[in-house]
């Protein structure tokens, strides 16, 4: 398989990384078998954080683990990642709305600064390491452990399926963040949410089309998401007062 081995701290989440690149390359499809002990020597670490990175693979729904039986890659076709990208873009929808409704004038001026270097970044990286600031802002400020704890499960799939989409969706996300900024300022909840759901559904679209272009995801229309989101959202956004 070639070396790989990682030039940077050995850790479950570098692993994850590892496994998802690979089946974003085609290299892993599902139903395979995947050798814990060859993924380890692979990248010069030990058994532990492998392991560690299948609980989190598992949780992603990337991964299967039947008892005594090893782990596979799980089912992996357009609708299981646009699901994932719709309930993070829920998630973060009702966070959004929470500060915006909140209105604190720290987070808000906190969040003004981030937005301008979002909007003048003049790189690819420069625009991912703002937009990622931008929205852990976003999350600190709008809720307990609970709703972060949640946020913190969606560390796998969604932020490397995004970073598929980027080189053809920075000026689009500029759009929907600063747009998302407005409404924070503007205290309009239902206006945050919906610029969120905007953004991550364009997200989740671009990955779709470009694991289809690699071949990696079988061809056909994207599918759009139900709406029933969507619904959900304005409803909680509503009783969120």
């Amino acid at each position: 398989m070639g070396s790989a081995r990682l030039h940077r701290p050995k850790t479950s989440d570098s692993v994850v990384e590892h496994v998802i690149a690979q089946l974003f390359s085609g290299r892993l499809r599902a139903g395979d078998r995947i050798d814990l002990t060859a993924v380890a020597d692979e990248l010069g670490v030990s058994r532990a954080p492998v392991r560690e990175a299948m609980v989190v693979l598992e949780r992603d729904g990337l991964v299967d683990i039947p008892f005594h039986k090893g782990v596979f890659v799980g089912r992996f076709d357009a609708e299981v990642l646009r699901e994932a990208f719709e309930l993070y873009g829920m998630v973060n929808a009702l966070g959004s709305a929470r500060v915006a409704r909140r209105a604190d004038p720290a987070v808000l001026a906190a969040l003004d600064l981030v937005a301008a270097q979002a909007r003048d970044a003049t790189s690819v990286d420069e625009w991912e390491e703002r937009a990622r600031e931008f929205r852990r802002t976003v999350n600190r400020a709008s809720g307990g452990p609970r709703m972060r704890s949640l946020l913190r499960t969606f560390s796998g799939l969604v932020p490397a399926a995004s970073r598929l989409s980027m080189p053809r969706s920075v000026s689009a996300e500029r759009t929907f963040l600063l747009r998302e900024n407005d409404c924070l300022r503007a205290g309009d909840p239902h206006g945050a949410a919906e610029a969120v759901l905007d953004h991550v559904d364009l997200l989740g679209r671009i990955a779709v089309e470009t694991l289809r272009d690699r071949g990696v995801l079988a061809a056909g229309p994207v599918e759009e998401p139900s709406g029933a989101g969507r619904d959900v959202v304005r409803v909680l956004v509503e009783r969120d007062r």
